[in-house]
Formats: structure tokens, C-alpha cells, sequence
């Protein structure tokens, strides 16, 4: 509700409005909201802001082709994505200040990642085995600069990719869980299964017209959960 304080030169009350819970979804396309017809009403950070209501100021910091290595390598399809960390988002969701961030990063890391994990103790790997979950801790834990300590809810589980996506039936989310899980417990963040809950609309064929990014109805079901664990009791 509205607070009343006392003005310091008039001595009359002065209306002032509690501040607004301030809310960074970080990510790649898929938080961006790339492939929707209606991609500013329909991603699931704005959906997130409707289900919140006026009490919150969701922010939408997606970056399309975005992971969380600083300097990636070529995986084996020889696309590589580029750092969330190099661009304007990232530079606006640190300055936003948020008290809570929900990340979904990591998809585009995925067959880098699974060069990393496979190679990564023989010296065949174009990156040291470890250097995820330590780029991704790093990135992370510079939301705390200035001693600002907001709350993290982390993807734990990626979403599914539909029938049509290269990816589909490969390992690489579920390699890549257990360093999510690395990186949840050094940061303190709270994780979510985005996974499960859209397998069932991964097995449609409206799910992605591409086979990866999820439309309107699934970011529907991502804002949803997120809504949830955002307002359960801590």
C-alpha cells in the first residue's frame, strides 16, 4: 500500500510508493522471445510481468545467439555463440539493479559444453574441463557488486527441443544438469525444472515452427512457473 512519511520541510504527510520488485529475465533467444509473431507480448518476461502485476518491473535482458562462455571455440558444427556477458543486456541487466534474476543461459553453450565434458581431461578439448561452470559463477555472482545481493532462479533443467531441432534425442542437457547444479549451489540460487513441464509440447508440431524456440502457448507455461516460484514462501 501507499506509506505516509512526514515532508522534512513543510511537516506535512507526503504520499511515497513502496518500490517495485525488480525482476531481470537473462538470456538467450529463447527469453528474448525470437520465432512469435507477437514477440513483445507474447515472450514469457512480459507474460511474467501480467501474472505479477503492478507490484513487480519485469525486464527482459534476452540476447539471441547468447551463452556463457567468454571466449568461445568452435563446437562441432562449427557455429560458436557469443558472450551474454560482451553485450548492451548484459551491461543494462547489471545496471538495473535487479532483486531477483532468472536465468535460462546455456543451450547455445551445449555442444561446446560437450566437447568441454568429453575431451576435457586429455587435452583434445577447446576449452579446459570446468571452465562453465566457472564462467557462468563468475557471471552470476557480478550481480552482487556494491553489495547488492539479489535473489537468483536458475534453469536447472534446459527446455526440451522439439521433434524438428538437430539436438533433439542428444545427451547434452542432461551432461550440461549436473553443472547447473554446480553453479546453483556456489551462487546460492534457487533452480527450476524447465524441462518436464514442456516435454509434452515439444512432442507437437506447433510447439517451435523451428524445433527450439518455444511460442506462445509453452512461454505461457515458462511464465507460469516462474510466477510461482518467484512468489512462494521463502
Amino acid at each position: 500500500g501507499v506509506a505516509l512519511v512526514v515532508g522534512c520541510v513543510t511537516g506535512r504527510p507526503v504520499e511515497t510508493r513502496p518500490q517495485k520488485v525488480r525482476v531481470a529475465c537473462i538470456g538467450d533467444s529463447i527469453t528474448w522471445g525470437y520465432a512469435m509473431t507477437n514477440r513483445v507480448e507474447e515472450c514469457y518476461p512480459s507474460q511474467l510481468q501480467r501474472l505479477l502485476g503492478d507490484g513487480y518491473d519485469v525486464r527482459n535482458f534476452g540476447d539471441p545467439g547468447s551463452g556463457v562462455y567468454s571466449r568461445p571455440k568452435r563446437g562441432p558444427s562449427g557455429w560458436r555463440p557469443h558472450p551474454w556477458r560482451s553485450g548492451g543486456q548484459a551491461r543494462a541487466a547489471y545496471g538495473f539493479r535487479p532483486d531477483i534474476v532468472v536465468c535460462n543461459l546455456g543451450i547455445n553453450d551445449a555442444e561446446i559444453f560437450m566437447n568441454e565434458f568429453v575431451h576435457g581431461e586429455d587435452g583434445r578439448a577447446d576449452t579446459e574441463r570446468g571452465l562453465f561452470c566457472r564462467e557462468y559463477i563468475d557471471l552470476l555472482n557480478a550481480f552482487g557488486a556494491g553489495g547488492k545481493s539479489p535473489r537468483i532462479i536458475l534453469w536447472r533443467r534446459l527446455g526440451p527441443t522439439g521433434k524438428r531441432h538437430q539436438l533433439k534425442g542428444k545427451p547434452f542437457a542432461f551432461v550440461m544438469e549436473a553443472d547447473l547444479e554446480r553453479v546453483a549451489a556456489a551462487v546460492g540460487a534457487e533452480t527450476i525444472d524447465m524441462y518436464s513441464p514442456l516435454v509434452a509440447y515439444a512432442e507437437t508440431d506447433d510447439f517451435a515452427a523451428d524445433g527450439i524456440h518455444p511460442e506462445g502457448g509453452a512461454q505461457r507455461v515458462i511464465a507460469e512457473i516462474i510466477a510461482r516460484q518467484i512468489l512462494r514462501p521463502r
